[in-house]
């Protein structure tokens, strides 16, 4: 999904930002995330910020696995 869908301004203004100023941001929004690999989760949204070179690219949803 592209991150213009998203109805989330928090989330939309990630693009381009490190991962330490994303983390910084959910945190002061109250939004739990969990850092893994290039990723960084967003289980109450379902979705998931990409990053490369430590800059997130991209944000897509994910489903729960049944």
């Amino acid at each position: 999904m592209s991150h213009q869908s998203i109805n989330n301004p928090v989330i939309n203004n990630l693009i381009g930002l490190s991962r330490h100023h994303c983390t910084q941001a959910l945190s002061n929004q109250g939004v739990d995330s969990i850092e893994f690999g290039h990723w960084l989760a967003i289980p109450s949204q379902r979705l998931l910020l990409v990053f490369r070179h430590q800059q997130c690219v991209a944000i897509d949803e994910y489903q729960l696995a049944a």
